[in-house]
């Protein structure tokens, strides 16, 4: 299933569009919670906002990786798990420095959640990990630097942090990908 061959501009393309999911999973978590006021509606927001995540990566990621929807599941448990725990460590205010660091806890769990389901391809489950635990506080920097209204109290950073974190992601797919078909 793995070759270099499927590794083309196509594939990196595709999954590049699949930032269009995070602002439809923002929209819809807070549609169904209200925004992430409290714990309760942070576990279920991001579970929601998870599911869609989950799906699209999954729909892209399938055509080169030998995945199942366990990767979808894996998505909404990381990230109601860790934006739940993000909230109730650093609470939800949105124009301080603590929504960084509630990127930093949610996109950690979030990555470990995921690693877990990419640990059978080894290196690539290391590199994700890191990437993307720390590309989801970068996806908040630039969804917030840029001046989107973050009052709402959003599951998912917006458009602008989605392109930079499917961006980054891809960058660790295509480094963590040549590891795995280099046999390292």
């Amino acid at each position: 299933m793995l070759t270099s061959a499927n590794l083309d501009l196509r594939f990196y393309g595709l999954w590049t569009v699949v930032f269009l999911a995070f602002p439809i999973a923002g929209l819809v978590a807070n549609w169904a919670t209200g925004g992430i006021t409290d714990v309760g509606r942070a576990l279920l927001g991001g579970a929601f906002a998870g599911l869609i995540l989950g799906a699209a990566q999954y729909g892209v990621l399938r055509t080169v990786l030998p995945l199942t929807a366990v990767w979808i599941v894996a998505t909404a448990i990381g990230l109601a798990l860790g934006l739940a725990a993000a909230t109730l460590g650093l609470g939800t205010a949105v124009n301080d420095n603590s929504l960084l660091f509630r990127g930093l806890v949610t996109g950690g769990v979030l990555a470990l959640a995921q690693a877990a389901v990419l640990l059978p391809l080894g290196p690539l489950a290391a590199v994700w990990a890191v990437v993307v635990a720390l590309a989801w506080p970068l996806g908040w920097w630039v969804t917030r630097s840029i001046g989107v209204d973050l009052s709402p109290r959003w599951v998912a950073f917006g458009a602008s942090g989605a392109i930079v974190f499917q961006l980054l992601t891809g960058a660790a797919l295509r480094l963590g990908l040549g590891l795995l078909m280099s046999g390292r």
